[in-house]
């Protein structure tokens, strides 16, 4: 049994355009579909088409290189001879954008399932299931609803039809909420100006606090009052890993040519980049490589942080650094290890976590240290500051919360 994806992909925008190819963060919806498909295991998209323009079909060509198999369709039995007895086809409304969580909840394997939402005036855009319910732009169905349209003689709007079948066949109803529209986490862009609010929106709400001080209280406030141009072009979230990567490698080689100090600044824009990966990744679909990229960068600069007396020893004809550098900076970098773990363990009940020491304040608060000659004495303090902030984060996060 596989998991095919229909997709719409021929609905007009009031100047001309398809609605599947309008730009919401830098980032086309059908792009965005096709990395929330890929997420729950499709990895053959059809695309639901009148005509073909150009730009439609170079979009397909970046997603099709990105592993997702394209196969444009224009009426039923082209679908169907795409399907497989017991494949089940995930139904996606031209222009909709949703997240993660609501196709996974349709891709999940069962008999066949429609999302459906309350009948209010923020889901207007979507199609009516019956006098309370409106649909929610996912579906999931069965090949032999495929069959039956095939076998309908006319010709029928191929995504609707489907969903009325389902609708007749009982299918199960999954319900989400319609204030999930108002705060634009579901919706279906229906113009350019749309697709502004919705951008805009997705900018205001996005999370950028996480763990730590340095990133919650320097890094992140900094991304943001770059958000809205950083998020105006695709390019920038496919170039900023290899940006980032290469200023940790930078990072490393500055410290073994003696060029300590340069390294810590350098570490700190490094730093800034994985900040910015984070924030990008907080609203535009996220391919499971770019997110295993972040995981192995930050992973490196963690790992930097504990060996960097280490690598200026080697660039220092006198031998090993002072003990107080060589051996805690291993306590340094074990201490925000201990810190992150915490963090991901307390789940949902996540208090305070700005207090957490980071590596973003550790190279921080190296960078003066380096700069003016007491790095010994900082490489001793960070440790003990890091236990500290510890400790009293576990003291307040156990606080019961003011009623």
């Amino acid at each position: 049994m596989a998991l095919i994806a229909l997709v719409g992909a021929s609905e007009p925008l009031p100047d001309g355009g398809l609605r599947a190819l309008v730009t919401v963060a830098g980032e086309t919806l059908i792009e965005r579909q096709a990395v929330r498909l890929a997420d729950v295991g499709v990895t053959h998209m059809a695309v639901a088409v009148g005509a073909v323009p150009g730009e439609l079909l170079a979009t397909c060509d970046r997603i099709r290189r990105r592993g997702m198999k394209v196969t444009p369709v224009r009426q039923a039995s082209d679908l169907l001879a795409l399907v497989d007895g017991d494949d089940r086809i995930i139904l996606v409304a031209d222009g909709l954008r949703a997240g993660g969580t609501h196709y996974a909840a349709i891709a999940r394997p069962g008999s066949p399932a429609i999302l459906v939402t309350g009948d209010t005036v923020l889901t207007q855009g979507f199609e009516r299931i019956d006098a309370t319910r409106r649909w929610g732009g996912l579906a999931s169905i069965s090949d032999a609803m495929v069959a039956e349209l095939a076998a309908m003689p006319g010709e029928w709007d191929m995504m609707l039809t489907l969903l009325r079948l389902a609708v007749q066949a009982g299918a199960r109803r999954l319900y989400c909420e319609p204030a999930l529209f108002e705060q634009g986490e579901i919706a279906v862009v229906t113009d350019r100006p749309t697709a502004a609010l919705i951008e805009q929106s997705s900018l205001q709400q996005v999370e950028y606090g996480g763990m730590g001080l340095g990133r919650s209280a320097i890094m992140m406030p900094l991304v943001r009052l770059a958000g809205p141009l950083l998020v105006k072009s695709a390019k920038t979230a496919r170039y900023l890993p290899y940006v980032t990567a290469l200023l940790w490698i930078a990072v490393a080689l500055l410290a073994l040519s003696g060029l300590a100090a340069a390294g810590v600044l350098v570490a700190i824009l490094g730093g800034l980049g994985l900040a910015t990966m984070r924030f990008l990744s907080a609203f535009r679909a996220e391919s499971a490589a770019q997110d295993r990229a972040r995981d192995v960068i930050r992973t490196f600069a963690w790992v930097l942080l504990a060996i960097f007396p280490g690598l200026l020893s080697l660039a220092d004809d006198q031998g090993m650094p002072p003990f107080s550098e060589a051996a805690l900076a291993p306590c340094l970098a074990a201490a925000i290890l201990v810190a992150r773990w915490l963090y991901e363990d307390s789940g949902e009940k996540r208090r305070f976590h700005w207090l957490l020491p980071d590596a973003d304040q550790a190279w921080i608060m190296l960078a003066p240290a380096l700069l003016f000659g007491f790095a010994p004495l900082m490489f001793a303090i960070l440790p003990l500051l890091a236990l500290f902030q510890i400790l009293l984060w576990l003291r307040l996060a156990r606080r019961p919360e003011a009623r």
